[in-house]
């Protein structure tokens, strides 16, 4: 908060009082949705039918299962368990090994064990952040719906007609024995957990409905994406921290809050905020156990809290700005030079 208020003495103390109130109140984030109706979320197990098929009869056991969910069946089918297979028959092939290989089945009912059956704190989160979507876009469609599956490590989220998907296998807490198997590092592992889920549902989702649309792909432009993106996360899942919409530890956003400044510095005097290198973009967005170029205990891609820094500097000059026309700015630098983003050593 910034005391500045408080030299202003020459106020009365009611004045001052009310000045006081609505300087501490200025979240802009925090609105009102409770007259906005949508049909509370319910995650369906697509997994469970899924792995329930016959082997010996798939023709008929597919056609149930596109009778429940409709084109997500062939869609899944064709994209996560017979994508090299041509023909018909080989990929009856791929999906009967799919369904009994001791991995993929294995790591299914690991998953069913260690998830369980209860996925209310999830679809609430989901259901509220529908409503806040529904707030700031009123005329954009909501998800059809939204599917657990098993996605043999692939995917953590699919998209298909509208339809969602959750890969289950992502969110199984970072001990798992099937990440030791897979040999994911530590630093990937953090968030594979459950509370992880609907922040990376919503960012999913954001990202499919507004997708990168700069011409330019510079460190500026991509920095300025993702914090456009968290912004949406923070606007929609207004029960979650920082921490787990960013994907940071409270340690690691700590270290950022008070470096930020030194940060930016350090990215304006290696000229990195304008660069189109390949490596440059990969430092600032990519996850890693620290930022290249920052110190170990920077967070990997601290790049895109900086983009955030910079997205709420210009709502904050602009607070008259939609989302939707948040969303529609295409071009980075215009943007960071109109935000005056500038942080404080």
């Amino acid at each position: 908060m910034n005391f500045t208020v408080m030299k202003a003495t020459r106020f009365g103390p009611l004045v001052f009082f009310l000045f006081f109130l609505a300087a501490c109140g200025s979240d802009r984030l925090d609105v009102d949705v409770s007259a906005i109706n949508v049909d509370p979320v319910k995650i369906k197990r697509f997994d469970k039918d899924f792995f329930a098929m016959d082997t010996s009869k798939l023709d008929t056991e597919l056609d149930k299962l596109r009778g429940t969910y409709g084109t997500f069946t062939d869609a899944f089918v064709n994209n996560i368990v017979c994508f090299n297979s041509h023909d018909s028959l080989s990929c009856f092939y791929a999906l009967g090994d799919f369904l009994t290989h001791h991995i993929t089945r294995g790591a299914w009912e690991n998953s069913c064990k260690t998830l369980g059956d209860d996925f209310s704190s999830v679809e609430n989160d989901l259901t509220d952040a529908y409503k806040h979507f529904l707030f700031y876009f009123p005329d954009r469609e909501l998800p059809k719906d939204v599917y657990l599956v098993m996605a043999g490590f692939n995917y953590n989220y699919i998209q298909s007609e509208g339809v969602y998907a959750i890969g289950m296998e992502y969110f199984l807490g970072k001990d798992n024995v099937y990440y030791d198997g897979l040999e994911w590092p530590m630093y990937k592992r953090r968030t594979l957990a459950r509370e992880y889920m609907a922040a990376g549902f919503v960012r999913s989702w954001m990202m499919n409905e507004f997708p990168y649309n700069s011409d330019k792909s510079d460190v500026v432009n991509k920095i300025v994406y993702e914090g456009k993106i968290l912004y949406l996360q923070k606007a929609l899942l207004r029960n979650s921290s920082d921490s787990i919409i960013t994907g940071f530890t409270q340690q690691q956003l700590d270290w950022c809050e008070e470096n930020e400044a030194e940060m930016w510095a350090k990215m304006i005097e290696d000229k990195i905020v304008y660069s189109e290198s390949e490596d440059d973009l990969n430092h600032m967005i990519q996850d890693a156990p620290f930022t290249p170029g920052f110190p170990r205990e920077s967070p990997g891609k601290a790049g895109v809290w900086i983009g955030l820094r910079i997205v709420e500097a210009y709502m904050e000059r602009f607070p008259t700005t939609t989302l939707q026309e948040l969303m529609d700015f295409k071009d980075g630098q215009l943007f960071l030079t109109q935000s005056k983003y500038k942080p404080k050593f």
